[in-house]
C-alpha cells in the first residue's frame, strides 16, 4: 500500500478544491439549511475554495447552557472541475491517479458555532474534465455555552491548532483499491484551516430565517474541600464549580470561615479554567470546630450555588 501526504505542485497546484451543493437534498419542514463558502490557504501559491451544502435536523427549541445534541445532517459536495481533473489524471499526465475518495469533516462545537462529524463515503472520481459529486453524511452538534439566544452558526472547518482536534481530510484511492495520497486541512504545515469566506453563516429553516435556540442557565454545584496545616496554622478552602452538563464555573468564589457560629473571615477567590478555586486563612490557631463555606453567585451559563466543608483545630 502506498500511502504519502498529498502535495500540490504545477499544473494540479494551479486546480482549486471546490466542495459545493450540486443535486442538493430537498429541503422539507423540520429541517435546516445552509451553503458555505470557505477558503483554504497554503504555502503552496493557491488558495483552494471549498463550497458546502448541509441540511441538517431542527434542534429544540430550547436547552441548557452546556448541553449537547448531535443533529443528523446529510448533504452533498462537489469537487469542481479543474481539481478533479487534477486528482484523477494518471500521474503521467500530471495527475494524481485517484479513481476514487472519501472525506471526513470533523469540526469542534463552540459558544459561537455548531460542530461537524461528517463523512463522505468512498465515491468515485469523475473522469477530467469534469466535476465529482458526492454525497455527506453525519451529525451537526450543539452546545451552548451561556444563556440567551444561541444562533446555529457554521464557521471555520476544523481547529485553529490544527490536529488532532480537527479537521477536513480527503483521501484517495486507485482503481484496485489502494489507498494513495491524502490532503488535510489543516496539517500545520503547508495546508492552512479552511475559514469560512462571510465569517459566519447562519443555518436556516423553510423560511430562510436563522436558526436559534433560547438557551437557560443550568444549575451548578460548589463542591468544597477544607483542610488545616497545624504547622502554618493555615486553613485552606477549595470550591470546584461545574454544571450539570460539565461546563465549568466562572467568575468569583466567595470562602467565608467560621468558628462554630462566629464568621471570622471572608475572602473572594477568582475560578481557573477548571471551574477551581482556593482561598488561603491564616493564623487560625484556636483550638475548636471549623467550617468553610463556598459561595458561588453565578455566571452567564450557570445558576448560583454554595458547599461547606468542616475541620477541626485542636
Amino acid at each position: 500500500m502506498r500511502t504519502k501526504h498529498f502535495k500540490i505542485a504545477g499544473a494540479a497546484g494551479a486546480a482549486a478544491l471546490v466542495i459545493g451543493a450540486v443535486a442538493t437534498p430537498a429541503l422539507a419542514a423540520g429541517e435546516l439549511s445552509a451553503d458555505v463558502t470557505y477558503t483554504c490557504p497554503t504555502t503552496l501559491g493557491l488558495t483552494p475554495a471549498p463550497l458546502a451544502h448541509y441540511v441538517v435536523d431542527a434542534p429544540p427549541a430550547s436547552m441548557v447552557a452546556g448541553q449537547k445534541v448531535s443533529l443528523p445532517t446529510i448533504g452533498t459536495v462537489t469537487i469542481d472541475t479543474a481539481t478533479s481533473s487534477a486528482l484523477a489524471a494518471p500521474p503521467a499526465q500530471g495527475g494524481f491517479g485517484w479513481a476514487s475518495f472519501t472525506a471526513t469533516i470533523v469540526t469542534p462545537t463552540s459558544g459561537s458555532q455548531v460542530g461537524q462529524n461528517l463523512t463522505v463515503p468512498k465515491s468515485p472520481m469523475s473522469p477530467p474534465g469534469s466535476s465529482t459529486t458526492a454525497p455527506l453524511t453525519g451529525k451537526t452538534l450543539v452546545r451552548p455555552t451561556k444563556a440567551g439566544t444561541f444562533t446555529l452558526n457554521l464557521k471555520n472547518l476544523g481547529a485553529a491548532s490544527g490536529l488532532p482536534a480537527g479537521a477536513v481530510t480527503l483521501q484517495g484511492f486507485a482503481a484496485d483499491d489502494t489507498q494513495l495520497n491524502n490532503a488535510v486541512f489543516p496539517d500545520g504545515g503547508a495546508f492552512g484551516q479552511c475559514t469560512n469566506v462571510a465569517t459566519k453563516t447562519p443555518l436556516e429553516d423553510v423560511t430562510t430565517a436563522p436558526a436559534t435556540i433560547t438557551v437557560t442557565k443550568d444549575k451548578s454545584t460548589t463542591a468544597t474541600k477544607a483542610s488545616y496545616n497545624a504547622k502554618k496554622d493555615i486553613a485552606t478552602g477549595t470550591a470546584t464549580v461545574k454544571g450539570k452538563f460539565g461546563l465549568a464555573g466562572t467568575g468569583k468564589v466567595k470562602f467565608t470561615l467560621k468558628k462554630g457560629t462566629t464568621t471570622l473571615k471572608a475572602i473572594s477567590a477568582t475560578l481557573n479554567g477548571k471551574g477551581v478555586a482556593t482561598a488561603a486563612f491564616k493564623k487560625v490557631k484556636a483550638p475548636g470546630k471549623y467550617s468553610i463555606t463556598a459561595k458561588f453567585a453565578g455566571d452567564a451559563a450557570l445558576k448560583g450555588s454554595s458547599g461547606k466543608a468542616t475541620f477541626p483545630v485542636k
